[in-house]
């Protein structure tokens, strides 16, 4: 986990346990974006100066977190989310040239940083709402010796027909948009989209029996 923490009132920036050192910047960074007040406080900060780093910090840190805001809503992660942000775009000051705001900038690496997070619960919802087809928890085991849930879930799976049966996993396990499984399987996204409709169909069916 990435980190801003001060040692003997300076700042020090940690991404998962590694220092990252502030390269000079490039004398001939354009900075047309950039105030005089802001090309000061970067070239301080790409030379590592940790005041600057900390005023750098104090002076954007409220902008990232309402994009952090906006993007992941109410989140117990965002402060750890933020502390990666600040980790990488101080890792990266080198590279930036001032072709744009600061807080542009920032926003680039803020929404790249959140991608994957987004990503991964997109992925845990698809896969939450694949076993409410099968009316199963997740986590839930059946008792006196009966088949794990999810192995029950999976042999009802099993009876689709395979390729109603890909398109569900891809959609529903894997947390693919239709677009993406398109881009997989070479097949037009309204035949997945057909294809996606009767597994879930046959899938209530399948379940309405097995009750």
């Amino acid at each position: 986990m990435s980190g801003l923490t001060q040692v003997d009132g300076v700042l020090s920036v940690e991404d998962s346990g590694v220092a990252h050192s502030l390269p000079a910047a490039d004398a001939s960074a354009s900075g047309r974006f950039l105030t005089l007040e802001e090309q000061t406080l970067l070239a301080q900060a790409r030379r590592g100066n940790k005041r600057a780093l900390r005023d750098f910090y104090d002076a954007y840190q409220g902008q990232v977190r309402a994009h952090l805001y906006r993007l992941l809503g109410r989140d117990h992660e965002i402060d750890d989310v933020m502390q990666i942000v600040f980790a990488r775009a101080f890792a990266a000051l080198h590279t930036f040239k001032g072709n744009s705001t600061v807080s542009t900038w920032l926003y680039r690496i803020t929404a790249n940083t959140t991608h994957n997070i987004l990503r991964q619960r997109f992925r845990r919802d698809r896969l939450k709402s694949a076993f409410q087809w099968f009316n199963l928890s997740r986590d839930a085991h059946l008792h006196n010796g009966q088949l794990d849930a999810r192995d029950q879930a999976q042999r009802i799976l099993q009876r689709l027909r395979p390729d109603l049966r890909e398109v569900f996993v891809l959609y529903h396990y894997e947390g693919l948009t239709l677009q993406e499984i398109s881009d997989v399987l070479g097949k037009p996204v309204s035949t997945l989209g057909d294809r996606l409709t009767r597994a879930r169909k046959q899938l209530h069916r399948l379940v309405n029996v097995r009750s």
